[in-house]
C-alpha cells in the first residue's frame, strides 16, 4: 500500500466520522456548492486545534505525585512521557493527535482551496472569501506543527533543517516530502497573505470562522517566531486596528457549580467567563482536542505561581487551591501552587491580548519603552483588581530596555499560560544567550532536564506516518 503516504492517518481516523473525508467514494456525499464547502469549515473537525499536552514539557507545568492529588499518575502514558521530555511519546499504533488531526484539518482546507472556485451557486466574492479562510486555517496548522516537530526557526539554518511535510493538495495518493523549516515558514506566510486579500472584516456566523484581523494576527505571530520584529509589530498594529477590545476580568466571577455553556451534559463549572466564540477578545476561536485541555490535570509550577499575585484575576479565575473547590486535599497548602482550571472555553487561538503583547515585545526590543509599557498597562488594567492596579512607566524599570523587555515577557507568560505557546517561546528565547534556560521536571524520584536548544524539544514524527515514508529524515 505504498500509495498511502501522508494521509493514511486520515483514512484510519475518519471511520464513522465526517463524510467529507471519505475520498469521494460513490456512496458518499461530495461537496459541490459553496454551502457544502462552507459546511466543511463549520465542522466539528475544524473547531479543534493543537495539542495542549505539549505544554506539559514547559516550565509552566507541575505534576504532583503525592497522594491524594496525584496528577502525574493521572496522566495518560504519553502525557507522562512528554512531561519527562521523551521525544517519542507516541509509539506505532498510538495516535499522535497533533499529527493525525492536524493533517486531517489541512486535508479539509485543501479540499476547499483546490475545488471551491468551481463550486455551484454563490458569487465569486463568496467563493474567494471561503477559500481565504481555508488558506488561513492551513497556515495555522503548518505553523503549529513545524514548531512541534522541528527546531525553532533560525534564518541561518532554516533552509537546511528538516521541518514537516507541506500538504497543499487533497490527494492521499500524492507523495509528500519532509520540507525544510524555511519552506514551511515561507508557505505559512504565503497562505496568510493570500488569505488577507479576501478575508471578511467580520467573522461569519461564529468566531470559529476567520476574519481579516485573524490574517494579520497570524502574520504577527509568525514574524515574532521568526525574530522579525518590524513585521511582527506592523501586523499586530493592523490586527489591532480591526479588533482591539479587551474584556475587564474584574467583571467575571466564580460560579460554583457550572456547567460550562454549550457542552453536552453537565461538566464541572467554575467561572462565568464566556467561551471562545462568545469572548470579545477572541479573533479566531478554537477548542483543544479534549474537552478541557489540561484543565484539572496540571498545576502551575512554583515558578509560574510566583509570577502571580492574588490581585491578578487570571490567578483567581483560572486556577484554584484544589478541585473540586472544597476537596480533602489542597495543592496550595502542600506545594504553594494552584491547579489549572482554565480549560477549553475561553479564547484559545488568535486573540487580542496576544496582539498587545506581540506589539509590546517589539516596542521593547526597539527601545520604545513608553510604548511597550502602554500596551502592557492596557492589558493589566483589565486583569488586575482596581485597588491594586498600577500604570508602569520606564522610570519604574530604571529606563532599562532589558528590564522592560523581561517584564513584557513575564506578562506574556502570565497571560498565555497553557495555551500552547510557552514551549515555542522557550525555543525562540533560547536563541538569545541572555534568555537561555534549562527546564527541570522531577518524576518517580528522577530529575529530568531539558537543555536550551536540545533535540529533546523535537517530537519524533509519528511512526504510523513514517513507516510508509522511510525516506523522511527522522529527528535525532
Amino acid at each position: 500500500m505504498k500509495r498511502l503516504h501522508l494521509y493514511i492517518i486520515v483514512i484510519i481516523t475518519l471511520s464513522g466520522c465526517d463524510k467529507f473525508l471519505d475520498i469521494k467514494p460513490k456512496d458518499k456525499f461530495i461537496p459541490v456548492t459553496v454551502s457544502d464547502f462552507e459546511n466543511m469549515l463549520n465542522s466539528g473537525t475544524m473547531v479543534n486545534f493543537g495539542d495542549q499536552y505539549w505544554d506539559l514539557m514547559s516550565d509552566d507545568a507541575f505534576l504532583p505525585e503525592g497522594e491524594p492529588g496525584n496528577l502525574y499518575s493521572k496522566q495518560q502514558p504519553y502525557g507522562r512521557l512528554i512531561y519527562t521530555f521523551n521525544t517519542s511519546p507516541y509509539d506505532q499504533g498510538n495516535n499522535d493527535f497533533m499529527w493525525s488531526e492536524g493533517y486531517k484539518r489541512i486535508f479539509y482546507c485543501n479540499t476547499v482551496i483546490n475545488n471551491i472556485m468551481e463550486a455551484t451557486e454563490g458569487t465569486d466574492a463568496n467563493r474567494k472569501s471561503v477559500r481565504a479562510e481555508a488558506y488561513l486555517f492551513r497556515a495555522m496548522e503548518h505553523l503549529q506543527m513545524v514548531n512541534i516537530y522541528a527546531h525553532h526557526y533560525d534564518a541561518a539554518t532554516a533552509a537546511s533543517q528538516p521541518g514537516i511535510p507541506i500538504a497543499l493538495i487533497a490527494d492521499i495518493n500524492a507523495k509528500f516530502v519532509r520540507n525544510s523549516v524555511q519552506e514551511v515558514y515561507d508557505q505559512v506566510l504565503s497562505d496568510a497573505n493570500a488569505a488577507i486579500a479576501d478575508l471578511p472584516v467580520k467573522n461569519k456566523l461564529t468566531k470559529f470562522r476567520a476574519s481579516k484581523a485573524g490574517g494579520y494576527a497570524l502574520l504577527a505571530r509568525t514574524y515574532l517566531f521568526m525574530g522579525d520584529y518590524v513585521n511582527a509589530r506592523k501586523n499586530a498594529d493592523l490586527a489591532l486596528s480591526l479588533q482591539s477590545e479587551l474584556a475587564d476580568m474584574n467583571d467575571y466571577k466564580i460560579i460554583i457549580p457550572g456547567p460550562f455553556p454549550n457542552v453536552p451534559g453537565a461538566p464541572l463549572g467554575w467561572t462565568d467567563i464566556p467561551d471562545a466564540q462568545r469572548n470579545k477578545e477572541t479573533i479566531v476561536a478554537r477548542h483543544f482536542l479534549r474537552p478541557f485541555g489540561l484543565g484539572m490535570d496540571v498545576c502551575a509550577s512554583p515558578e509560574l505561581s510566583a509570577l502571580f499575585s492574588n490581585d491578578d484575576k487570571r490567578w483567581t479565575l483560572y486556577y484554584a487551591d484544589g478541585w473540586p473547590p472544597a476537596p480533602p486535599f489542597n495543592y496550595m497548602n502542600r506545594y504553594g501552587v494552584k491547579i489549572f482550571l482554565r480549560g477549553d472555553y475561553y479564547s484559545n487561538y488568535l486573540n487580542v491580548p496576544e496582539m498587545y503583547l506581540v506589539r509590546a515585545e517589539c516596542f521593547a526590543r526597539d527601545n520604545k519603552l513608553a510604548e511597550a509599557l502602554a500596551d502592557v498597562n492596557k492589558l493589566r488594567e483589565n486583569r488586575i483588581v482596581p485597588a491594586a492596579y498600577k500604570a508602569f512607566t520606564p522610570a519604574d524599570f530604571d529606563n532599562d530596555a532589558e528590564k522592560v523587555l523581561r517584564f513584557v515577557l513575564e506578562e506574556r507568560r502570565r497571560e498565555m499560560a497553557f495555551t500552547g505557546i510557552r514551549v515555542i517561546d522557550l525555543k525562540r528565547l533560547n536563541k538569545e544567550a541572555r534568555f537561555c534556560k534549562t527546564v527541570k521536571h522531577t518524576a518517580e524520584g528522577v530529575e529530568h532536564e531539558l537543555l536550551p536548544g536540545s533535540d529533546q524539544y523535537l517530537r519524533q514524527l509519528w511512526p504510523n506516518a513514517t513507516i510508509f515514508n522511510p525516506e523522511w529524515p527522522l529527528n535525532p
